[in-house]
């Protein structure tokens, strides 16, 4: 794309970025300003018919004294008093309170007192509200009826806006009922109707109380009613009209509109004057984005630590020369190199650390190979190199070449780092089979020789598949194994110079239902590399708790790694496994190995205090065979030192491991520590041991592992330590 392309794609970007959102803004607004006046008239709206229900029942509660009276019931149902009427119906009803008409109807329904305008007319008067009052009239009947619900209601009222000769009004039905002792002559009471206009009174009263502008009462035809309008439905007529009272609504919306339409204006300029300056900054922009064009290319296709290609340039070229392979016969050959130990350097030196020793990887990498070998960092520590035009000597030279390389100490600006890693190679010359098949096998081969002892490359053999078909299907077998609880423990005896048995280590043993009695040498690898080591140590420790309940004064020994250590839920599952055993800290020794203490990380630290405030002691495992120091010793609160069985093998002809347990047992003694030689066959390897001064023993001349039965029935098992 050439510079003017982009910068007319840019300029109508941004114009129309800068119109779209004019409109949008435009079209907000007034959506807004819509919106705001709609819910201005519906509050409006339910203000007013809040009103017109408090008016009602304002009307009513001031009826209460009137129909609610012994002496009403006396005058008017009893025994009929005109003049008492005349005065308590007509002068303070029609009178006192203002109502336009009074009536009082019998217990038949029948008018027998009338008061309209302010004075008493005849009973036939209430022929004109007659059929507007009925269905009231219908409604009190129904609920007089029902005594509960007129000792609920105690005053009984029915109300509405009709409709009488052609001027809206308030009728209003109530029941006279007695308050105190008086009795209807028959199971129904009088009835008192009064009615009063609502069209001044009511648009008075609502305009100046919530201020409603241009308010008037209209009666229209129901399909008149506009949903829309500003109004409320006060009633209907008896030939289906309603009646409305309609207002002018206010419009804060509208007004809101017409304040923002300079400020909206202004807004419109100044976008345009933006979008001017905007345009002419990215004018610039272009220029920058073609010279840095090339750059992101680069940078989507290499790993930006190291320069080296990606995954998906590596994708790309393994795919271009497997296409090769149909035009040109030959071999390809793909590399998978792992740096051994990798994450020691980043947990010991730090990530910036890792990074230099990456770099420095990548920079010796492209020394050792071809100009035409495409080099990739897959991620991490994984490189990959893809060979064309090769053999398998070709590809033997390389991966040889590779691991020379990588070999030694590297120069680090912390400090120096031990550096070698693991090769593995597939080649291939049968363009048939697939690129990722091919990448795959290397993988393979890669983890053979991780498995052979690092530092070295493997190459690709049909069997691998084998074996790593055989090690997915220990790992699912072992996680059923652990789901279904099928591991077992033996107990192998610790004893003292004597012989006497002081205590029993717990071991991991797996039967499994088809391949036999299977080595915790085996399978305990296999956990620790399938993420499994928490589970099986975890079970170990639950059946030892429970085994050590049979047994008093003895010590047992329970491994754990330091991947357990390292999990945060750890000492809160320990301390849940002896609640639910009932076992006792105190009984236990944890062996840690020194792989757990070279983290030295606070999270190590912090779980061993733990544990030893539990009351559990701590065993250094295998001692002297990795990089564990006195200061770790000193750090940590370690109550004995094993003695690995590598240094009691050789024992006592060898002068170099004599020196070594020699030095192990002093350093103990020197910290106050226990130590406990492992491996121990023959009874001159015990001698030795015992001249030293090791204090504890274990290995086959003094008990091979056992069941927890066989423990519990050894008799020097009772002894009191």
């Amino acid at each position: 794309m050439d510079r003017r392309n982009i910068e007319l794609k840019i300029f109508g970007l941004i114009a129309g970025m800068a119109a779209g959102m004019i409109l949008l803004a435009g079209f907000a607004l007034t959506v807004a300003t819509r919106h705001a006046d709609a819910r201005e008239r519906d509050y409006e709206q339910t203000l007013v018919g809040n009103g017109l229900r408090q008016r009602i029942e304002e009307i009513q509660t001031g009826l209460n004294p009137y129909v609610i009276w012994d002496e009403a019931i006396h005058k008017l149902d009893n025994q009929f008093d005109q003049a008492w009427a005349s005065q308590n119906i007509g002068a303070s009803v029609g009178g006192a309170l203002g109502y336009e008409a009074a009536f009082v109807l019998d217990a038949a329904d029948k008018p027998i007192y009338a008061h309209v305008a302010g004075k008493d007319v005849s009973s036939t008067t209430f022929d004109r509200y007659a059929f507007q009052a009925s269905s009231l009239v219908n409604d009190v009947r129904a609920i007089e009826s029902d005594p509960k619900k007129v000792a609920a209601l105690h005053a009984v009222h029915k109300s509405r806006v009709e409709l009488v000769r052609g001027e809206p009004v308030l009728i209003t039905v109530s029941l006279i009922r007695p308050d105190l002792k008086a009795r209807t002559k028959g199971p129904r009471g009088p009835l008192l109707v009064t009615s009063t206009p609502v069209a001044k009174i009511m648009v008075k009263a609502f305009s100046e109380r919530f201020l409603l502008r241009d308010a008037a009462i209209a009666v229209v035809a129901a399909d008149a009613v506009d949903a829309a309008a500003a109004q409320s439905v006060l009633g209907r007529s008896t030939d289906g009209r309603r009646i409305v009272l309609r207002w002018v609504p206010r419009r804060p919306g509208a007004e809101l509109l017409r304040s923002a339409t300079p400020m909206l204006a202004i807004a419109i300029l100044a976008a345009a004057m933006g979008s001017f300056l905007l345009f002419r900054t990215t004018r610039r922009a272009a220029k920058k984005l073609l010279l840095s064009e090339a750059e992101a290319k680069h940078l989507a296709l290499h790993d930006p630590l190291t320069g080296l290609a990606n995954r998906t340039l590596f994708t790309d070229r393994l795919v271009h020369a497997h296409a090769l392979l149909r035009r040109k016969p030959g071999h390809i050959g793909v590399l998978c190199i792992d740096l051994d130990r990798f994450k020691e350097v980043n947990d010991t030196y730090g990530h910036d650390a890792g990074d230099q020793l990456i770099r420095e990887v990548a920079r010796r990498l492209t020394a050792i190979c071809r100009d035409t070998d495409t080099i990739c960092r897959l991620g991490g520590d994984e490189f990959a190199i893809i060979q064309p035009d090769t053999s398998p000597a070709g590809a033997a030279s390389l991966a040889q070449r590779v691991v020379d390389g990588l070999s030694g100490e590297v120069d680090l600006s912390i400090g120096r780092a031990v550096l070698s890693c693991s090769v593995g190679v597939s080649v291939v010359s049968d363009a048939d089979q697939g690129q990722a098949e091919l990448l795959r096998q290397a993988d393979v081969a890669l983890y053979r020789a991780k498995e052979a002892g690092r530092g070295r490359f493997a190459f690709f053999e049909p069997e691998m598949d084998a074996a790593l078909r055989l090690r997915k299907s220990l790992e699912r077998d072992l996680r059923a194994a652990l789901e279904h609880d099928e591991l077992t423990v033996a107990y192998q005896p610790l004893t003292d110079a004597r012989g006497e048995m002081v205590g029993v280590e717990a071991l991991a043993r797996w039967n499994h239902p088809e391949r036999g009695e299977i080595s915790p040498g085996i399978f305990i690898p296999l956990a620790e590399s399938c993420g499994l080591i928490g589970p099986v140590g975890a079970a170990v420790f639950r059946r030892a708790c429970y085994d050590s309940l049979r047994w008093s004064g003895l010590e047992v020994s329970v491994n754990v790694s330091a991947i357990q250590l390292t999990n945060p839920d750890f000492i809160d599952e320990i301390v849940a496994t002896l609640a639910e055993t009932s076992a006792r800290a105190e009984t236990f020794m944890l062996e840690i190995t020194e792989t757990a203490l070279l983290k030295d990380g606070d999270g190590v630290h912090d779980a061993l205090r733990r544990l030893k405030r539990l009351g559990f002691r701590l065993a250094l495992d295998d001692f002297g065979t990795g990089y564990a120091s006195l200061a770790y010793l000193r750090r940590h609160p370690i109550d004995k030192l094993k003695i690995d069985r590598s240094f009691v093998a050789s024992l006592p002809g060898n002068g170099e491991a004599m020196a070594v347990a020699s030095a192990i047992v002093s350093l103990a003694k020197s910290l106050g520590l226990k130590t406990t030689a492992e491996g121990v066959e023959t009874q001159n390897q015990m001698d030795a041991l015992v001249k030293l001064g090791c204090v504890e023993f274990q290995g086959y001349l003094l008990g091979r592992p056992m069941p927890a039965e066989a423990i519990a029935s050894t008799p020097s098992m009772v002894r009191v330590r």
